[in-house]
């Protein structure tokens, strides 16, 4: 008698995005000049994410925001933030507001405290 075979693999902790998730990534990205990385088969302190969005301006020299989603929350980090979850993609771009700043041509979101 043969007994089914056990998986040596975990289950990814980030899961990709619906298509219409990534369509309005890209649109809010695009509306303030900065452009969105699909970050496909990512690991991160021992975590495997299937599809992680990387949200840059066009240089691709710093990141502005990294969004990854799990089976119940997204997750919005901005640079040198923590992470914070939010029930959906609107949500998570609704908590970001422009930073009021002069010097620079592209427009850098910070997330409220």
């Amino acid at each position: 008698m043969h007994s089914p075979a056990t998986s040596l693999l975990r289950p990814p902790y980030g899961l990709s995005f619906p298509i219409e998730d990534l369509v309005l990534v890209r649109h809010w990205a695009e509306q303030r000049g900065l452009c969105m990385i699909v970050a496909l088969d990512q690991t991160l302190d021992y975590a495997d994410f299937e599809e992680m969005l990387i949200v840059a301006p066009p240089d691709r020299k710093r990141r502005t925001l990294t969004i990854w989603r799990t089976l119940g929350s997204v997750f919005l980090q901005v640079p040198h933030g923590r992470p914070r979850a939010f029930a959906t993609v609107q949500e998570a771009l609704a908590s970001l507001r422009p930073a009021a700043t002069k010097r620079s041509a592209l427009m850098r979101f910070f997330s409220r405290s």
